[in-house]
């Protein structure tokens, strides 16, 4: 199984050994293929496509015409592979056609050996032909219903949910404050007294470093952990700076200073970045509902039958078992229980 997947992963990317080089690679440069391309058309020309590249066993196994399709389909799946052959001599023959050579061998290898006639070889391989061609009637229905997400709704979808989606936030923003706890309600108020006309953060410390007393600072919005006492009572002061005792609970009393308040900031929804991320996003939001609303109707236009009482059989077996599992346990921990009351209650005996 080992080798079988070896060879399917060289054969799509053209040799583990050429791609696995290309992860490093960085060009100095821009990857411009303009003269690349100049190349590979004038010795097209000079190529027949029914040369043979490789023979195995006097059998040609590998044409010029196959290579290049495995080469252009290499290339979709990993455009780093015009890095390597543009920085390295010789490194279409030394890794990728390297590459293909070495699946067509164990290809030959297998088919000697008989493998390729055993049964779980045969299902194996019907398998992996299956999900090919699942994934190809997929692709084939994705293309016939594309989705579209105009600017507008980008913009849209960035307003209602900008505060929800990780790494557009840059800034919480909320009220920056200073404050001090006291563990009754007199002391908070006596201490209230020397600051509620103070007019910022530093003469509100400087009157806590008299009086030493421990000073904090926050910056206080809806999604902050303080409790809804401190956020509420810290969210609602309308002029700045402003100093009120707020109760935070049992035997908690907070003089807190609200300085200054601050929106919260975002990432621009124009960046390229940022518009593309959440056009993506949309766009299989879209997908999602759209693929449920098609397949009800293909349900319907198909006569779809389901088995759900198959289902709904295996649910219930499973509760059936863990209903089960659980009355095993109680009786257990109940026999334990009573064991251990035993072993406390019984009269020790007497050494001799």
């Amino acid at each position: 199984m080992k080798n079988q997947k070896r060879a399917l992963a060289a054969t799509i990317l053209l040799g583990a050994a050429g791609l696995s080089f290309l992860a490093g690679c960085k060009l100095p440069f821009g990857g411009d293929s303009s003269h690349k391309d100049t190349i590979e058309q004038d010795f097209s020309s000079m190529v027949n496509d029914g040369d043979v590249l490789l023979r195995i066993d006097g059998k040609p196994v590998l044409t010029v015409q196959e290579y290049e399709k495995q080469l252009d389909m290499a290339r979709q799946v990993n455009q780093q592979i015009d890095m390597l052959l543009q920085m390295m001599p010789n490194a279409e023959k030394d890794y990728i056609f390297k590459g293909i050579a070495t699946t067509k061998l164990m290809k030959a290898w297998a088919e000697n050996k008989g493998l390729d006639k055993d049964p779980e070889f045969k299902e194996q391989r019907k398998q992996l032909h299956e999900a090919a061609d699942l994934q190809l009637y997929a692709k084939a229905f994705d293309d016939a219903h594309p989705v579209h997400v105009s600017d507008a709704e980008v913009k849209s979808f960035y307003e209602e949910q900008k505060d929800q989606i990780p790494g557009l936030m840059t800034n919480p923003g909320g009220v920056s404050a200073v404050y001090v706890r006291f563990d009754t309600k007199d002391k908070a108020e006596n201490f209230l007294e020397k600051v509620k006309d103070v007019k910022g953060a530093k003469a509100f410390k400087e009157e806590a470093k008299k009086e030493k007393l421990k000073v904090a600072d926050a910056t206080i919005n809806e999604k902050s952990s303080f409790g809804d006492a401190i956020k509420n009572a810290v969210l609602g002061v309308q002029k700045f700076p402003s100093v009120q005792v707020v109760k935070a609970g049992d035997d908690a009393y907070w003089v807190i200073c609200a300085i200054s308040k601050s929106k919260a900031e975002y990432r621009d929804v124009k960046s390229k970045e940022v518009h593309e991320g959440l056009k993506k996003m949309l766009v299989e939001q879209k997908k999602e509902k759209q693929l449920d609303s098609l397949m009800d109707q293909l349900k319907k236009d198909l006569n779809v039958v389901e088995n759900s009482d198959y289902f709904n059989k295996k649910e219930e077996t499973k509760r059936a078992a863990m209903e089960e599992l659980a009355k095993q346990y109680a009786a257990q921990q109940s026999q334990n229980n009573d064991t251990e009351a035993d072993s406390q209650n019984k009269p020790a005996v007497e050494k001799v």
